[in-house]
């Protein structure tokens, strides 16, 4: 076995990366200590995704052992579990008769387990080797643990009385799981080749309409309980359509989405609030192929892509994709801070030319790691912090919604009053694979060139940069192209230990097709065995950022260290912090910080591998598989609870708005009482000040009073939102004051690795923002 990267001693162009997050060790339970010689391990499942899930708003851990889920709460400044868990719960099985697929003698072995939350709720969700899938709220089990402990009960508590709100399954083998907080989606990929999304209802409570009764009673419901309307075909998906966008969440839906034909080991929704309604899913399957899926438009992908991966490395699996909120990137101004090192372009060639930065060798750039495993190198020092700003607040486009129509003060409507710019045309593409080049021809009105002065200076083109246009709006015909995506990328450097002392590298400039500068959908992070791949612009270019070997590590022993599990298939977003923690199975985890530069547009940098080089020299590091990788807030830093009430039928609009009234209507007819703008005209005071006056007591307060009744019932000709659009605006606003405010520059998380030999390593992260 080669070693990736050659030799360990790599060019480190900057140890200093800004924005780069603080992280410390906090404990190591030996598999051996926790457990006495006399008391039997819990048994572990081989072959499996992540088995272990930290609750965000409860001290509650659960890792899947066997057929159950052991329930545990990480206890003192060391988050140590011991050998007690609090609860043991045994999942129900919808179908108790499937046979398994990886061990058909034990078929209710659970694959993978996931947090995440539905509507204002936190739930457990679960899947299983004989494709049955089951979910529990959080927050029944942890009032079930609390009032198990103060009834004296022994542990670990029976979960019998913990109950699921989902039992349903999938047939062969579930692997893939998702929820989708606005929209209340739960999807579940499985070994058939189908993605199935179980939609729960969603009422209006001021909705009288019942035309709807007619069209479900007609499809087919199952005997569950939940009666889940059962949607997989295009005819029934296009009479579901007729209900958009606001009675066809009237019942229970059972979506089957078809376009697979292989395992499906990971599906993810956006599930951000620019995405509210659950439109776009993504999943991958073992064949490297990666799906993009418009969920209430059609169950046939919209559009399939490859990662960009080295030919000389052979076929890659794929294990994992995670769409990611553009607003999470932090912005940066060099792009050797946005990637830790000058990303090396090449082209591959697939079915079309992609275009691909290669920024392995940023790897050098990372803290106490080595890439031979139990050598030493040098100490490297801890690097600073930046601050995290980068896109307007306003990028909705009609996309976001389920109906076609711009909605009033969404980025669509915005852009063309404020944003005229024409797009760029007679763009065409040569491509040369030898020298690893891509030439464009551009209008000349859109470029600036800097003359050559002889045959070896290097040409600059750049785009003169444009206004912004909507993440979401590939369907419109007149995209310009962003101020944050300058195609001005960075060719081939010459990396040598002088440069990177004196960052002044000689750089040499091109620029990208125009299919590549058309901003669409969001960033989708593509997780490989090996290798790691950004895409930025997933629907309209095949441009792609490629960490290699991100995790890989080579032995110093004449046999590789758990090759049989060597895949990065555990992943975990941190939206808060704009970091993704990606892990092998083999045992190794990449704290990942998301970047943005304006020459290279979207990017990624690993900044920490754990376990550390200091923890393997001491051999704290178990030479065995990692079973599962959870993160959460630490005690004391828990996301508080969900928005405590969610106001339907009220236009989100009114919720912002200024409430005053018009003390003099003759002077001001002009004026409109419900203006949104974030403060009144000097001559309409505030209404606490208006009742001051007497003469004008009267007028205000019926003023108010309509206000307040238009508020509650919006006229039927204003703008109309969804019930997952009109939660995200609620969440949006609802921001609750927090303990750790003013004492802490962001919240402190904490990152558990659990290994098949029952230790458990833990550590302690977070940022320090400076401005």
């Amino acid at each position: 076995m080669e070693e990736p990267w050659g030799s360990d001693d790599l060019p480190r162009p900057r140890l200093d990366q800004p924005g780069r997050p603080r992280i410390e060790p906090l404990g190591i339970e030996e598999g051996m200590k926790r457990f006495h010689p006399d008391i039997a391990r819990p048994p572990v499942a081989a072959w499996r995704c992540n088995l272990t899930a930290l609750s965000q708003r409860r001290n509650l851990l659960f890792v899947a052992h066997g057929y159950d889920i052991y329930v545990w709460k990480p206890k003192g400044p060391f988050q140590l579990l011991g050998s007690q868990p609090e609860m043991i719960i045994h999942p129900t099985m919808r179908d108790p008769d499937r046979r398994g697929y990886i061990d058909p003698l034990r078929p209710h072995g659970i694959n993978n387990i996931h947090v995440g939350d539905l509507g204002r709720d936190e739930v457990l969700v679960l899947a299983t080797d004989s494709g049955n899938v089951c979910a529990y709220h959080v927050e029944a089990i942890f009032s079930a643990v609390t009032q198990s402990a103060e009834n004296g009960q022994k542990r670990p508590f029976d979960g019998a009385e913990v109950t699921p709100f989902l039992a349903e399954n999938v047939g062969r083998s579930a692997w893939g799981l998702a929820t989708h907080k606005f929209a209340r989606l739960i999807a579940v990929g499985s070994n058939a080749g189908e993605i199935t999304v179980f939609a729960f209802a969603l009422v209006d409570p001021q909705s009288e309409d019942t035309n709807d009764d007619d069209f479900f009673k007609k499809l087919k419901s199952d005997d569950s309980g939940q009666g889940w309307v059962l949607i997989e075909s295009r005819t029934t998906m296009r009479e579901l359509k007729k209900l958009m966008p606001y009675r066809h969440r009237s019942r229970n839906l059972r979506l089957v989405y078809h376009g697979h034909f292989t395992n499906i080991p990971s599906v993810s929704f956006a599930d951000f609030d620019l995405d509210a309604n659950g439109l776009w899913m993504v999943s991958t399957d073992i064949e490297n192929k990666v799906f993009m899926w418009r969920v209430w438009d059609d169950l046939w992908p919209v559009h399939q892509f490859y990662p960009a991966h080295p030919e000389v490395e052979g076929p890659e699996t794929s294990w994992f994709v995670l769409p990611l909120d553009p607003r999470t990137f932090q912005r940066h101004q060099e792009v050797i801070d946005a990637c830790a090192c000058l990303p090396t372009p090449w082209t591959y060639e697939t079915v079309s030319p992609h275009l691909i930065w290669d920024i392995s060798m940023g790897i050098g750039s990372v803290p106490d790691t080595s890439q031979t495993l139990n050598l030493t190198s040098r100490p490297r020092p801890t690097p600073g912090v930046a601050p995290v700003d980068l896109l307007p607040d306003d990028l909705l486009s009609s996309d976001c919604f389920i109906d076609s129509g711009v909605r009033p003060g969404s980025a669509s409507s915005s852009q063309n009053e404020h944003s005229p710019s024409r797009p760029l045309d007679q763009v065409s593409v040569n491509e040369d694979i030898e020298h690893s080049r891509v030439e464009v021809d551009l209008p000349s009105s859109e470029i600036r060139a800097e003359p050559e002065n002889d045959e070896s200076s290097s040409i600059r083109v750049e785009f003169v940069n444009q206004p912004i246009s909507s993440l979401f709006e590939e369907d419109n015909e007149h995209l310009t192209v962003p101020s944050w995506m300058s195609p001005s990328l960075f060719s081939e450097a010459v990396h040598n230990e002088t440069e990177f002392e004196e960052p002044v590298p000689t750089l040499e400039y091109i620029s990208l097709p125009q299919h590549a500068l058309r901003p669409s959908c969001f960033p989708i992070m593509h997780f490989s065995q090996h290798h790691i791949t950004l895409t930025p612009y997933p629907i309209d270019c095949n441009y792609h950022i490629l960490h290699k070997f991100t995790l890989s590590q080579f032995p110093a022993f004449s046999f590789p260290v758990n090759s049989e599990c060597d895949r990065i298939n555990m992943v975990k977003y941190i939206p808060e912090l704009g970091l993704v923690i990606a892990a092998s199975q083999r045992g190794r985890v990449g704290i990942i910080t998301l970047t943005w530069q304006e020459r290279i547009g979207y990017a990624f940098r690993v900044d920490w591998l754990v376990p550390f080089k200091t923890q393997e020299s001491k051999g704290q590091r178990p030479m065995v598989p990692l079973i599962g990788m959870a993160a959460s807030p630490m005690p004391g830093f828990e996301i508080p609870p969900d928005v405590p009430s969610i106001p339907y039928g009220v236009d989100p609009n009114d919720w912002l708005k200024f409430k005053y009234c018009i003390l003099n209507p003759d002077e001001h007819e002009h004026e409109d009482s419900n203006s949104s703008s974030p403060s009144p005209p000097p001559s309409t005071p505030p209404p606490h000040l208006s009742s001051a006056n007497p003469t004008a007591s009267s007028a205000p307060a019926a003023s108010s009073e309509g206000e307040e009744k238009k508020s509650e019932h919006p006229s039927e000709n204003g703008p109309k939102f969804t019930i997952p659009e009109t939660h995200a605006e609620a969440s949006r606003i609802y921001r609750p004051h927090e303990p750790w405010h003013g004492w802490h520059p962001s919240r402190h998380y904490r990152l558990l690795l659990h290994y098949c030999d029952c230790t458990v390593m833990s550590y302690e992260f977070w940022h320090e923002w400076r401005s």
